[in-house]
């Protein structure tokens, strides 16, 4: 696969591509904050100029309260209850001036003193908060004020109008009456004459008995616009910045998924022949965390391919080997056998050292054998089963005891002592096998080691740990084997004499075993000075 190739196929295609799905829900969460804070916006800016309208109209009304007569007229119905009393010709009530105690003036067939004539006196007239009844306004203010619609109007608890020269009906009945029956300033809105208006009804005068409501509005015509621009612009500024959120988040997103697909293309020059490549790691972000990470997973895959390696390599070679060590007692088998059947009258001295022979060579394949089953047993876990509590004097004096009787050349073993420093160390394992380890251990000590030194085993415990070192005077080992020192068919003589070792599964066997009880298994040699073997195995509780 060339880079074009790799290209193509990490080139973001479709709807369903990670790039698509990243700009439409930058998109989708964006339009969502936008709506939602326009309508923020636009009640928040409705709400703050309604607010300040009704205080304007609480500011409003006041001198129009204010400037209601002090008690109302006996004869007139008013939020207490009682009697109509005299009405004009619309049906209004009629309220003659007051003296200085309260009670109506007398009236003669002209009016009431400084009243109108024909006694068509009001109770005064109340414009822009004033109430005038004969107050000495001047006719040309009064005049302004009368032109002005938007004044105050005083209703009484009918719902008439009680302002002199006004003759209209209360902006928002339902208010008036609701403003009336609770006794409390009442906010509406309503359409009057195709105008919407901002309506405050509150009773007068400003401590009960109440004999009426003053009605005062403000237009919200303005109101309306301001929040209609309002509107228009968060609708026109949302599609803009739709619009720039798409094209920066594809911008943005191309530029984060560079990184991706750069990681891709360094990933696909990786092959199994090129484990030890790694992908770049660059800045300290999520993505370099990510190629920080796939590094370690190939670092890992190298060392299991390494491992993997090796272990087919040390397959090819223990067959090698294993084929070879089955081959030479066969053909000591077959020679034997051919040259004494081919040997006709041979004395019986030669038919003995013949089968002899045989013999020595079924038995080392026998033992071969043994050894085999045993590494397969150890690959397959079946080792360390049915543990018991052993004395680690026991198990020393047995291995001791089935140890090969001879050194190099054939001249005596050397003298093998025991050093425990307590007698009651224990151990938890499988007697027979722990027996072959140490058979192993000091059978290659005896090889190696000359008749005249010494071969010393000493055990002692260090926290939950027997520590057992088998210690010899002989050859020593050269440094460069200590590495390969268990490794199956392994020898540090190269040779493969029965002279000069074993088969080279000793020590695998001795790795195989401690491994299956928790132990460990350590070298250390000095050349002709000696080496000594350290097991390590859990202790008894």
């Amino acid at each position: 696969m060339n880079l074009m190739d790799l290209s193509r196929q990490i080139r973001p295609a479709g709807r369903g591509s990670i790039r698509t799905q990243l700009i439409l829900w930058n998109v989708l969460a964006l339009a969502i904050l936008l709506i939602g804070l326009g309508l923020v916006i636009r009640f928040t800016v409705a709400r703050t100029m309604i607010t300040s309208v009704d205080r304007e109209l609480e500011i409003r009304i006041r001198p129009a309260i204010a400037a209601v007569p002090p008690r109302p007229y006996a004869g007139r119905t008013d939020l207490q209850g009682g009697e109509q009393g005299p009405t004009d010709a619309e049906g209004r009530p009629l309220r003659p001036p007051f003296g200085p105690d309260g009670e109506p003036m007398p009236q003669d067939g002209n009016g009431p003193p400084g009243g109108p004539p024909g006694g068509d006196f009001r109770g005064g007239d109340f414009r822009g908060g004033d109430f005038r009844g004969g107050d000495g306004i001047p006719e040309e203010q009064r005049a302004i004020m009368d032109a002005n619609p938007l004044r105050p109007r005083h209703f009484d608890v009918q719902g008439h109008v009680m302002d002199r020269g006004a003759d209209v009906a209360p902006w928002d009945r339902g208010a008036l009456q609701q403003s009336m029956q609770h006794a409390e300033p009442v906010f509406s809105t309503r359409v009057v004459d195709e105008v919407p208006m901002r309506v405050l009804s509150r009773p007068y005068p400003q401590n009960p008995p109440y004999q009426g409501v003053v009605q005062t509005v403000y237009p919200l015509t303005d109101i309306y616009r301001a929040v209609d621009g309002v509107n228009r612009t968060l609708l026109l500024l949302i599609p803009v910045a739709l619009l720039c959120a798409g094209v920066g988040g594809a911008y943005l997103t191309d530029r984060v998924l560079l990184r991706v697909r750069q990681l891709a293309i360094a990933a696909g020059r990786i092959g199994d022949q090129g484990m030890s490549q790694r992908l770049p790691v660059v800045g300290d972000d999520e993505f370099s965390s990510l190629a920080e990470t796939f590094n370690g997973v190939l670092g890992r895959l190298e060392t299991a391919f390494q491992r993997q390696e090796r272990l087919i390599e040390q397959q090819r070679r223990f067959t090698a080997d294993a084929s070879h060590e089955l081959k030479t007692p066969l053909t000591i088998i077959k020679g034997s056998a051919s040259l004494t059947l081919a040997k006709r009258g041979a004395p019986e001295e030669s038919y003995r050292q013949s089968l002899q022979e045989i013999d020595r060579a079924a038995d080392s394949m026998s033992q071969l054998v043994q050894d085999l089953l045993m590494l397969a047993r150890a690959d397959s876990g079946r080792l360390g089963q049915d543990r018991i509590e052993l004395l680690v004097r026991e198990i020393l004096t047995r291995a001791v005891s089935r140890t090969v009787r001879n050194g190099p050349e054939g001249a005596p073993a050397a003298p093998i002592r025991l050093h425990l420093a307590d007698e009651a160390l224990s151990v938890i394992g499988n007697e027979q096998e722990l027996i072959r380890v140490f058979i192993n251990l000091l059978n290659n000590a005896i090889r190696h080691t000359p008749s005249d030194g010494t071969i010393t085993a000493t055990a002692l415990q260090q926290g939950g740990r027997v520590l057992i070192a088998v210690v010899d005077t002989g050859v020593g080992i050269a440094p460069q084997h200590l590495a390969h020192l268990g490794e199956r068919f392994y020898r540090v003589d190269e040779s493969r004499t029965r002279a000069d070792g074993g088969s080279g599964l000793g020590l695998s066997i001795c790795k195989g075993i401690l491994a299956s009880h928790n132990g460990t298994m350590s070298f250390a040699s000095t050349p002709g000075r000696g080496t000594t073997v350290t097991v390590n195995l859990p202790a008894a509780s």
